[in-house]
């Protein structure tokens, strides 16, 4: 298993990777198709211009949910699931004082996790929590995984006369 502060350089190292070097040097934001890790080149694009001799934007902005992945289910530690038990475990460097994931989109719920070290930057007091549509569902005073029970849906609304 990978330490906390081991993933967060390596994630550090992907994100800093998303951009590219122009023609005449600059450097721009740049997330495409696929990035070659032995010297920064972007394959998808190299290829494409290797075969029709110009430079296309085909895989240009294609970031797909990769990135999000590497933060929800990675660093924030949520593990998806398939029943109604929402696990996290997160994999923050040991020195962060607090984090928050907020409005992400489970199992038809809206959960948010957090971390307040002091309890004072979230006002929902110290440790890490879980909530599920605004309800705690999971708690520890410190960063390890924890699970709670996603609450039983709510009645749907009835239309009116019916």
């Amino acid at each position: 298993m990978i330490a906390a502060d081991d993933g967060f350089k390596l994630l550090k190292v992907y994100a800093v990777a998303q951009r590219r070097t122009l023609d005449d040097g600059r450097v721009v934001p740049w997330i495409d198709e696929n990035l070659n890790p032995t010297n920064g080149d972007w394959i998808s694009r190299t290829l494409l211009r290797q075969r029709h001799h110009h430079p296309t934007e085909r895989g240009k902005d294609y970031n797909h949910s990769t990135f999000c992945d590497l933060i929800i289910s990675g660093l924030i530690g949520l593990r998806p699931r398939a029943d109604d038990t929402v696990e996290v475990h997160p994999l923050v460097p040991a020195d962060w004082s607090y984090f928050c994931l907020d409005r992400i989109r489970y199992h038809g719920r809206e959960l948010t996790i957090l971390f307040d070290q002091s309890g004072t930057h979230y006002g929902r007091g110290r440790g890490l929590r879980v909530l599920a549509d605004g309800k705690e569902i999971a708690a520890s005073k410190k960063v390890e995984r924890v699970t709670g029970r996603l609450p039983p849906p709510a009645p749907a609304e009835t239309s009116p006369g019916g």
